[in-house]
């Protein structure tokens, strides 16, 4: 029977591929946004007013998303480079503070995010007509991810004792 760590590890597991495949979404809505901003301009001379906004407001969300994966996945700066020259018996609980703080800068980015979207609420962008706090959602869903990645990669951690190198 699997341990709870390994069913958290699975469930972050899906969640970061989900979280994946909406940031690649996003990517793909962005560049039809683009293209249709490209279109307008050279084709029927009249580029879209809405579309440059658009296009930023999506990749806010698709680019943060993606950073949060990357806590996941283990592609962000995690002091690699240091920690490999360390002996063995450093290697894990350096790890698990250089978790911790990512986990803290995770937390700051959600709860200034979400100060962020308290001023801004009331603010509109002018061609798109919605809030501008929409664009700072993102930073308050990826601060959450991004803690919950961490969490799960300390989880993992604590659990493989035996494992000498906790970024492999």
């Amino acid at each position: 029977m699997p341990s709870n760590s390994q069913g958290i590890d699975r469930a972050a597991e899906r969640l970061a591929n989900t979280v994946s495949k909406i940031a690649a979404a996003g990517l793909v809505l962005m560049t039809l946004v683009i293209a249709w901003q490209v279109f307008g301009r050279y084709v029927l001379n009249d580029s879209p007013a809405w579309s440059e906004s658009a296009a930023l407001v999506i990749m806010l969300y698709f680019v943060l998303l993606g950073a949060a994966v990357g806590v996941y996945e283990q592609f962000h700066l995690g002091l690699r480079l240091f920690v490999s020259r360390l002996p063995a018996g450093w290697k894990r609980p350096v790890f698990v503070i250089a978790q911790l703080l990512v986990m803290t800068f995770g937390a700051a980015m959600a709860w200034n995010g979400m100060r962020l979207i308290d001023y801004t609420s009331s603010h509109i962008i002018p061609t798109l007509g919605i809030s501008r706090s929409v664009a700072y959602w993102p930073f308050v869903m990826c601060g959450g991810l991004i803690v919950l990645f961490a969490l799960v990669r300390c989880a993992v951690v604590v659990r493989d004792k035996g494992a000498t190198d906790p970024w492999n």
